[in-house]
């Protein structure tokens, strides 16, 4: 039986931001005394407002300053052993460090099984073993509850996260099994158990890692009627059962492949007619984005009316036209009178633009579109060349799974098939018609899978013997962009040349580099009037924390909501334990403010800043003219500014100068063709300072509570590559160019105006490059 939450006191239904379950706060570092630990609670010491939902147990989460029991408690009066028998003693004694509470909810009725190995790549045997654990909820020291947990078995919890609106903000599967095989073995018949007490249950590194791989499925379905425009021959009466039909058939698919996991792994969202309007839909797609990782598949379908018009005397862009309830102008293809509606229009339309900046924020690395909505033969070049930004160099360093499925000319309503009719769009039919000996999902796997599942897929056209064995086609960007590079090499030449291992990779950086620190600060609170309180830097912190730890091997420390001094502190600690061959990034997401006349200097906003009203010569505040000083004499060689808040642009003293350095040395374009190997021994000795920012002068976009900002969203897409089409590395140039890429789009909500150069003291044509480090693989 699971945990009923109808019997909690409705005062602690105050959801918190996500990520907060078991997600750490700080990680270790050399030189910083921060510990994060669990400990647990006497039963006559759970607290009053926890005690009513009767619990089996509660552990008190804490990260704080490093103590010890004999020295913090040399006469037993808080502890016995690491169980609190003085709650309010032990937490008055402190002041600080308490970060929450997670309870345990038991059902000793049921058994859980567990999957038991003596190594992460020994055999497996299937046991079961008892465990009592049902669920699991966590709450902060305000008893707002942040997260649920539940018990799925086999090795699997079922998470829940919430924001402070109630709204579900993460819901996912996770394998924790797989993160303790590769952390350190642990008896099976106490895995669970040993989790729960670690401070850190996941992170949004093994979130992303170690999730079951989850459908995002969109499937849009309006039908258009035959007279809907004056003087076009259009209609779409299966539009809205194409758009069940596809999904049912994902659905189907997934649950073959997946078993019973699919039910919790398939997010369906199915828009039809009156309910596919382009709030919805872009609502969609924006939910779809704070939620999906990459391990997941994303899928979009459109079946309804698009037209390729100009509604402001530029190119002509392809349109999706959502329902509206207002309806659309039934002359609007007569004449001129598309710019006579395009006001209206521009509220009412979604541009294949729009489309593709909204999928861009979408983690999942397997992507697949479908649509049959194509009017003319140019539509299958503008929807493959806009969803890859019109930059194969872009798409390569996302290096997305995306599969485009279109008409190569108009699209149709029905089929004839061997002299029969069938209602459904001819695509539609062919995909849903799949031979059950194959699963469509198949056609994510590179090589082969795909190309059987696509040979398939067209084989069900020819069979039907009704019309064009040329009906449509299925684009494989992968497939495109490895075919681009033979042909056309890679632009940047400087890296490449020969193919170099991995192992290769480790030896030559082993040589030229040392350590790798990272601090990363994230502040969401402000005490100061006139700093409202932000949604998301903490949770960008914590993600980009977590990857520079696992993916690169940064000693990362993280700070949040801290002040002033202690990010000073911070930064001078590492002047003092910071070598030649190191490398430290430093990464800042909060407020930022400007002040372009009496200091002319822009400002990182600390937790504890004043009000500009009481501080207008910023002494509360971290200037950039001085981190910019401090990180320079830091004796690291490779030093990288990373700044998602606002004005990060103005770090760049030439701002104020009005002085625009157009040659960014950083992007090499005149440097002559090196194989990787070589560019690595040319490039980490050389003594680099850049800043990356999210715009120049401008206010930064924060993004939707619970999702990541733009910078963040698309910093993490780049960095969770791991320059898998990149050779291995990743340059901060890369991460510029796909920055400033985005840049272009067109909707206000995730605008972003990037700004990258060199600092202080460097050495001409240097390059801020992160190397992978190799991680024993988990098996799937």
């Amino acid at each position: 039986m699971r945990l009923s939450f109808k019997n909690i006191n409705p005062a602690l239904i105050i959801f918190l931001i996500a990520g907060t379950i078991f997600s750490k706060s700080s990680l270790s570092n050399p030189g910083f005394g921060r510990k994060s630990e669990t400990f647990v609670l006497d039963a006559s010491q759970f607290p009053k407002e926890l005690r009513k939902n009767n619990p089996a147990k509660i552990y008190l989460l804490y990260n704080g300053k490093s103590f010890s029991h004999a020295k913090s408690d040399p006469l037993g009066l808080f502890f016995r052993g690491d169980t609190i028998i003085n709650l309010k003693g032990f937490t008055d004694s402190l002041n600080e460090g308490i970060k929450g509470y997670r309870l345990i909810f038991e059902n000793h009725n049921s058994k859980d099984s567990s999957w038991q190995t003596n190594s992460a790549s020994g055999p497996k045997t299937f046991v079961f073993r008892p465990n009592f654990l049902d669920s699991v909820l966590q709450v902060d020291t305000k008893f707002r509850i942040s997260d649920k947990a539940y018990n799925l078995g086999d090795d699997l919890l079922h998470i829940l996260a919430y924001d402070s609106s109630m709204k579900v903000v993460d819901d996912f599967v996770y394998y924790y099994l797989k993160k303790l095989i590769l952390a350190k073995p642990v008896p099976s018949e106490i895995i669970l158990t040993y989790l729960l007490r670690e401070y850190e249950v996941y992170n949004s590194y093994d979130r992303n890692r170690y999730s079951v791989n989850a459908v995002w499925s969109l499937s849009i379905g309006i039908n258009i009627k035959p007279d809907q425009f004056k003087g076009l021959n259009v209609g779409g009466v299966n539009c809205e059962t194409d758009a069940i039909s596809y999904n049912n058939f994902f659905k189907e698919q997934f649950h073959k492949k997946l078993g019973s996991l699919a039910e919790t792994s398939f997010r369906e969202y199915v828009l039809l007619g009156k309910d596919a309007t382009k709030e919805a839909i872009l609502t969609a797609l924006k939910d779809i984005a704070a939620k999906a990782s990459p391990k997941d598949y994303f899928i979009f379908n459109f079946s309804g009316f698009t037209s390729q018009i100009s509604l402001d005397s530029s190119n002509s862009v392809t349109y999706f036209f959502p329902y509206d309830k207002k309806g659309y102008p039934y002359d609007m293809f007569e004449g001129n009178n598309i710019k006579k509606y395009a006001g209206q229009l521009d509220k009412q339309l979604i541009s294949l633009n729009i489309l593709q900046e909204y999928t861009q924020q979408i983690q999942a690395d397997n992507q697949l579109f479908i649509s049959e909505a194509g009017e003319s033969k140019k539509f299958k070049t503008e929807f493959i060349r806009t969803l890859m930004q019109n930059s194969p160099e872009v798409a390569g360093i996302l290096n997305k799974n995306r599969i485009i499925i279109v008409p190569n000319s108009f699209g149709r309503d029905d089929v004839s098939c061997n002299n029969q009719m069938i209602k459904k769009g001819p695509i539609n039919y062919f995909i849903t018609s799949l031979d059950s000996a194959y699963n469509i999902y198949d056609i994510f796997k590179e090589g082969r899978g795909s190309d059987q599942i696509a040979y398939e897929i067209k084989n069900v056209q020819n069979t039907c013997k009704s019309f064009s064995y040329n009906y449509f086609d299925i684009f494989f960007e992968k497939q495109f962009l490895q075919q681009y590079k033979e042909i056309f090499g890679d632009g940047v030449g400087q890296t490449r040349g020969l193919t170099t291992k991995s192992n290769e990779i480790q030896e030559t950086v082993s040589s030229l580099t040392g350590k790798h620190y990272a601090l990363v600060v994230g502040t969401d609170n402000y005490k100061a009037k006139g700093w409202n309180k932000l949604s998301n830097p903490i949770k960008d912190a914590k993600a980009v924390a977590d990857e520079l730890s696992n993916s690169y091997g940064f000693e990362v420390q993280l700070m949040e909501d801290r002040p002033m001094d202690t990010i000073y502190k911070a930064i001078r600690e590492y002047y003092r334990i910071a070598k030649p061959n190191d490398q430290l990034v430093v990464y800042f997401a909060g407020h930022g403010d400007v002040d372009v006349d009496l200091l002319s200097d822009g400002f990182i906003v600390c937790a504890d800043s004043k009000s500009v009203d009481d501080d207008p010569v910023r002494n509360s505040y971290i200037p950039f003219t001085k981190l910019q000083k401090m990180l320079n004499n830091i004796p690291a060689r490779q030093v990288l500014l990373l700044l998602d808040v606002c004005h990060g642009g103005t770090f760049d003293p030439k701002y104020f100068d009005n002085i625009k350095n157009e040659k960014r040395e950083g992007e090499f374009s005149n440097i002559s063709n090196k194989n990787l190997l070589q560019f690595l021994k040319d490039k980490l000795p050389l003594r680099t300072r850049k800043f990356l920012s999210s715009v120049g002068a401008e206010p930064a976009f924060d993004g939707k509570a619970g999702q990541h900002s733009p910078f963040a969203n698309l910093l993490l897409q780049v960095l969770r590559t791991r320059g898998s089409n990149s050779n291995g590395i990743i340059k901060v140039s890369d991460i510029f160019t796909v920055l400033q890429t985005a840049s272009t789009n067109e909707t206000a909500v995730l605008k972003i105006a990037p700004d990258m150069n060199d600092f202080g003291k460097v050495d001409a044509y240097t390059e801020f490059i992160f190397i992978p480090v190799e991680k024993v693989p988990t098996k799937e």
